[in-house]
């Protein structure tokens, strides 16, 4: 869902010359959700679905990863992706424990597979128990093949991002949502696409897209609010971790967390006004938490980018999934050619002293 603040946000048209020779921390699951759009049409053009190959499991996500890291080294753009952890109690009920629920549905979707039960298959693979579970698991494994760093979240990836940027690692984080604002990231980028374009979901429409940078501290300026007052706000009109107060608009909540300075005096103020009785002291205070005080993963042990391994990129895609060796082996070989001018991009920049972040001397290229 993402936090609801978009019509409150300055963001700026950005120049993918300007991103060149730029590390970006990147939401791997809000970019793997997006690339789930692109799906098949029936002849009369109305939506059909997810696209599949013969083991009835969506390709979306790899040929969709493929490309956009191909995208971002032909721009001199190192990405680093971060993944969710657990969830946090607030963000959903959790009634099963959902990594017993996926061990048991993989294992059943593999015997359905050697039964030659594709009816089946194709619905555990569709699953709500197997069907993120296992995109998330193939990403990071195409991810690992291609050479590129991922980074496994404790909590949210978002979170993730957003200390990678403080931390001077990333330049910038990379989300469609606005929640990494709360998690305090200084810079976001937004709509890195080749095509700009984006497909409306559930439709065979798309809307055009240009690249959008956001300064946080220009933002909470302009906005003449503090980082505090910023997840106060957030709460107000609705997170991941709190639906909001119905009836209040982003314009509203800032108004009222200006004169009022926090949610707590709003609260007091407003409450005959607004139906304040499930934002508890304890539930403030627990998503103040979340997005103040994060737990991330501050190892920067692994945060390398090598070239692929092409032998286990195509068992993956064309012997495990089936998908057309050519079209693989033509966008690795150019994948290889764009890494190694990324590669050397970001070299010639190390030459230059201070002329970039310490972060190319803290992490092998």
């Amino acid at each position: 869902m993402g936090v609801k603040i978009q019509d409150l946000i300055t963001r700026i048209t950005i120049e993918f010359q300007t991103l060149a020779g730029k590390i970006i921390a990147v939401d791997a699951p809000n970019i793997i959700m997006g690339l789930f759009n692109f799906a098949r049409k029936n002849p009369d053009g109305t939506y059909a679905g997810l696209i599949l190959d013969r083991t009835q499991r969506p390709i979306s996500h790899l040929y969709g990863l493929l490309y956009r890291i191909n995208f971002y080294y032909s721009k001199r753009i190192f990405p680093i992706f971060c993944f969710d952890g657990r969830d946090s109690e607030l963000k959903k009920v959790i009634t099963k424990d959902r990594l017993n629920d996926f061990s048991f549905t993989q294992k059943w979707y593999e015997e359905a597979i050697k039964n030659g039960d594709e009816t089946t298959a194709r619905q555990i693979a569709l699953s709500k128990e197997y069907l993120w579970q296992n995109s998330v698991l193939e990403s990071k494994q195409l991810l690992g093949a291609l050479g590129v760093p991922f980074i496994e979240s404790p909590a949210s990836a978002e979170s993730q991002c957003a200390h990678l940027v403080k931390e001077g690692i990333a330049h910038y984080s990379n989300s469609q949502d606005f929640d990494s604002l709360l998690f305090g990231s200084p810079h976001m980028v937004q709509n890195l696409s080749k095509s700009l374009r984006r497909k409306v979901q559930g439709k065979w429409q798309y809307t055009k897209i240009i690249p959008l940078s956001i300064d946080l501290r220009k933002n909470l300026k302009k906005l003449e609010i503090n980082q505090f007052q910023l997840v106060d706000l957030g709460m107000m009109v609705g997170t991941d971790y709190f639906p909001g107060i119905k009836g209040l608009g982003p314009y509203k909540a800032i108004k009222l967390i200006k004169e009022h300075k926090q949610i707590e005096n709003v609260i007091s103020s407003m409450d005959k006004t607004y139906d304040m009785s499930a934002l508890t002291s304890e539930i403030i205070k627990k998503v103040r938490k979340i997005f103040l005080f994060p737990e991330v993963n501050k190892s920067t042990e692994n945060l390398y980018w090598n070239f692929s391994h092409k032998s286990h990129v195509v068992d993956m895609l064309c012997e495990e999934h089936h998908l057309n060796r050519e079209r693989v082996e033509k966008n690795l070989e150019k994948l290889g050619a764009n890494y190694e001018k990324c590669r050397n991009y970001f070299l010639k920049l190390q030459d230059k002293p201070r002329s970039i972040q310490l972060t190319l001397d803290k992490i092998e290229i």
